[in-house]
C-alpha cells in the first residue's frame, strides 16, 4: 500500500526546483544569523563552546591530561572528539567560527540525506515537508540549536533513524556514535532495540562503535583510561535540581508568587542555575530512578503494542519520541539544548507518518518557541523569578508533558483507540508498516 498525501497543486512558479533552492538558503541563513547574533547576546549562548569546550581543550594541550581519558568528565568522552577537531580547524579566537563550519556542514549532510538523496520516489513530498518543518524548529528555538554538544547529535541521528529499516548495522552504529556525544541517542537505541527485529545486527553496530571510541583511550590511558571514559555516569548524580527542569519549574512559580522558601542559586562547581527550597531534594533524589522506571515502561508499552498489531510507522516514532521526552522531563537538568532531541525523531515521524504526526510536531514548535523566549532572550526573568519568566518555563514544560502523554497514546494500535474514541477511528489500510516511506527499504524481519 502507498501513504495518502493529501497536498494542494503546485503553484507554477513554485517548482520542485525553486522550492529545494529557497529551503537550502534559509537554512544555512538560519545557521549564520544565530551564528552572529550568538557572537554578541549578552546571556552568551555559545559560552559553553566558546568558554567550557576550548577551556578543557586548551588546559588538555597544556597540561597533558584530558578530560574522559586521564581524569573524569562531564560527558562521554566520544564528546571530546569534536572539541578537538575544532581546535584542530580553528585554535584560539577563531574557536567559535570553527565550531559553526562543522556544524553547518553537518547539518547540511543531513538535510541533503532527507531531501536530496531521494527525491524522486513517492514518500520525496514528505521529506520537504519534514525538512521544512526542521527549519522552522531552527528559528524557533534559536542559538542555543547550534551552540551545544548536543548540536551534532541531531544530524547523526536523523540520518541514523532514516536508515533504520534498510541498514540496521550502520543505523546501530551511529545511534552509538551520537550516543558517546551525549547520552540521549541511547533512547533511540534502545527504542530500535524494542521494535526492529533485527536486533543482532544492530548490537553488531553498536560494539564496532564502542570500539572505535574505547580503543584509542585505552591506547592513551589503559584502564583508567576506560574508568574515566565511564565517568559520566556517576559524574553528576550529586548535583541538585536545575532552575529549568520540569520540576523544578513548580518550585519557581511558588517563588514568583512570593513564596521567599525558595532560593535560585548559581553553583559554580557545574556552572548552572539551580533552585533550594522544602521538598526540592527529595524531588531531586526521585527523579532519576523514575527516569529509569519511566523508560523500562515505556519500551515494555511499545514493544506490546507492536506485537499487537501497531504498525512500525505508528509506533516507532511514537516510542522514541515518548522516551526522549521522559529523559527530559525526568530529568534534574532541563537545559534549554535538550529540545534539539525532539528534532530528529520528530522528522522521522513527519516522513513516515506525516498526515498523523503532525499534531506532535506542532506542539513541538510551540515548545521550541518558548524555550528562544526563555533563553537566551529574557533569562533574566527567569533567574530573578519574575512571573512571565517563571510561567512561561511552566508551559514549556507542562508542554513537554503534553507531548509525552500524546506520543505514549499515539502508539497505541488504531483498533485500541477506536474502541475508546469511536467518532475519532482511522482507516486502518493507512497503518501498515509498508505505508510510510517505501523508500526507506524493506520491513526487518
Amino acid at each position: 500500500m502507498t501513504t495518502r498525501i493529501f497536498a494542494p497543486a503546485r503553484p507554477r512558479r513554485w517548482t520542485l526546483e525553486n522550492e529545494l533552492w529557497t529551503l537550502w538558503l534559509l537554512f544555512i541563513g538560519v545557521h549564520a544569523f544565530y551564528g552572529w547574533v550568538a557572537s554578541w547576546h549578552p546571556s552568551v549562548p555559545f559560552n559553553d563552546v566558546t568558554g567550557v569546550y576550548r577551556g578543557w581543550v586548551e588546559s588538555g594541550f597544556a597540561t597533558g591530561s584530558f578530560p574522559g581519558v586521564q581524569e573524569a568528565f562531564v560527558y562521554p568522552v566520544g564528546a571530546l572528539g569534536p572539541m578537538l577537531l575544532t581546535n584542530l580547524i580553528g585554535p584560539g579566537e577563531a574557536y567559535g567560527l570553527a565550531w559553526m563550519i562543522i556544524v553547518i556542514v553537518l547539518d547540511c549532510i543531513a538535510l541533503w540525506w532527507l531531501t536530496m538523496r531521494q527525491n524522486t520516489n513517492a514518500s520525496a513530498g514528505l521529506r520537504r515537508a519534514a525538512a521544512w518543518w526542521w527549519l522552522a524548529f531552527l528559528v524557533l528555538l534559536g542559538p542555543i540549536a547550534l551552540g551545544r554538544i548536543d548540536t551534532l547529535t541531531v544530524p547523526i541521528v536523523l540520518i541514523a533513524l532514516l536508515e533504520i529499516r534498510s541498514r540496521v548495522r550502520t543505523s546501530g552504529f551511529w545511534l552509538t556514535i551520537g550516543a558517546w556525544l551525549k547520552v540521549w541517542p541511547a533512547a533511540a537505541f534502545a527504542g530500535a532495540f524494542a521494535i526492529i527485529e533485527r536486533r543482532w545486527k544492530l548490537v553488531q553496530g553498536a560494539l564496532i562503535a564502542c570500539a572505535v571510541v574505547l580503543l584509542p583511550v585505552m591506547v592513551f590511558n589503559g584502564t583508567d583510561g576506560l574508568r574515566n571514559a565511564f565517568s559520566f555516569v556517576t559524574g553528576q548524580t550529586g548535583r541538585g535540581l536545575q532552575l529549568e527542569s520540569a520540576a523544578a519549574s513548580v518550585f519557581l512559580v511558588l517563588k514568583s508568587l512570593g513564596n521567599t522558601d525558595y532560593e535560585v542559586r548559581f553553583d559554580y562547581d557545574i556552572l548552572t542555575q539551580q533552585i533550594s527550597g522544602p521538598g526540592v531534594d527529595l524531588v531531586g533524589d526521585v527523579l532519576t530512578p523514575l527516569m529509569f522506571v519511566m523508560v523500562l515502561l515505556l519500551l515494555a508499552l511499545g514493544f506490546w503494542w507492536h506485537r499487537k498489531g501497531a504498525g512500525i510507522a505508528r509506533v516507532f516514532p511514537a516510542l522514541l519520541l515518548a522516551l526522549v521526552t521522559s529523559f527530559i522531563v525526568f530529568n534534574k537538568v532541563g537545559s534549554p539544548q535538550f529540545m534539539t532531541w525532539l528534532a530528529p525523531i520528530i522528522v522521522l515521524g513527519l516522513v513516515w507518518d506525516g498526515r498523523r504526526f503532525a499534531q506532535l510536531a506542532w506542539i513541538s514548535l510551540v515548545i521550541a518557541g518558548l524555550t528562544q523566549y526563555i533563553y537566551p532572550w529574557f533569562y533574566w526573568t527567569v533567574v530573578g523569578a519574575a512571573p512571565i519568566g517563571a510561567f512561561a518555563l511552566f508551559v514549556r514544560n507542562a508542554l513537554l508533558v503534553v507531548l509525552l502523554v500524546s506520543a505514549v497514546l499515539y502508539m497505541r494500535p488504531l483498533k485500541a483507540a477506536r474502541a475508546v474514541v469511536a467518532a475519532d477511528a482511522e482507516p486502518a489500510a493507512t497503518t501498515d508498516d509498508e505505508d510510510a516511506s517505501s523508500e526507506e527499504g524493506t520491513l526487518a524481519s
